[in-house]
C-alpha cells in the first residue's frame, strides 16, 4: 500500500508533525541535529503560506514529513525530510519530496535548495539526485561539518 501525502493544515496534523519532528531530531546522528524542535503551537505560523509542511500517511498513521520554506522570491528551501525507520523503503520519502517540488512550482519559485550530508545520509542524497537535484554552492550557514548543498531548477 502506498503512502498518501497531504498538506498539514488541521490542528491534529500539526500535532502529528510535531511528534514526527521530535522523532526526526532523535533519529539524526548527534552531530547533525538541529538542537531543538519548534513547539507544536509555533508550527502553524512557521509553515503558514508561502511556507508549507506535508505528512505521509499509511493507513491513517503519520509515517513521514517534509517542509518547504521561502528563502527569497525565487528560491524555496526543502527541509526536515523524515520517514520513520520501520516505514522506509516504501516510497514515502519520494512522495513527500515530489509533493514539495509540486508546491514550490505552484508558488512560482524558480529553484529549490536543500542541505544534507551525503556521506551520513546516503539514502536521502540518492533520492535527491534521482529527482534531479545537483550539488551547488552553499546558500546558507549550517551548524554541522561537511554539508552537501543541492539545488533543483524548477523553471527556466
Amino acid at each position: 500500500m502506498a503512502a498518501q501525502v497531504h498538506r498539514v493544515e488541521s490542528e491534529a496534523d500539526f500535532q502529528r508533525l510535531h511528534e514526527l519532528l521530535i522523532e526526526y531530531e532523535a533519529d539524526l546522528a548527534p552531530e547533525l541535529r538541529h538542537g531543538c524542535v519548534p513547539q507544536s503551537g509555533d508550527l502553524r505560523q512557521t509553515y503558514a503560506p508561502p511556507n508549507a509542511a506535508f505528512l505521509a500517511l499509511l493507513e491513517e498513521d503519520a509515517i513521514g514529513c517534509v517542509a518547504v520554506q521561502k528563502r527569497d522570491s525565487e528560491t524555496a528551501v526543502l527541509l526536515r525530510l523524515f520517514v520513520k525507520p520501520p516505514k522506509r523503503g516504501f516510497g514515502a520519502a519520494r512522495a513527500l519530496v515530489t509533493a514539495v517540488i509540486a508546491y514550490a512550482r505552484q508558488q512560482g519559485y524558480r529553484r529549490m535548495v536543500l542541505d544534507t550530508h551525503k556521506n551520513q545520509l546516503v539514502p536521502a542524497y540518492r533520492l535527491y539526485r534521482s529527482l534531479g537535484f545537483a550539488e551547488c554552492a552553499p546558500f546558507a550557514e549550517v551548524t554541522y561539518e561537511c554539508p552537501t548543498f543541492m539545488e533543483l531548477r524548477l523553471q527556466d
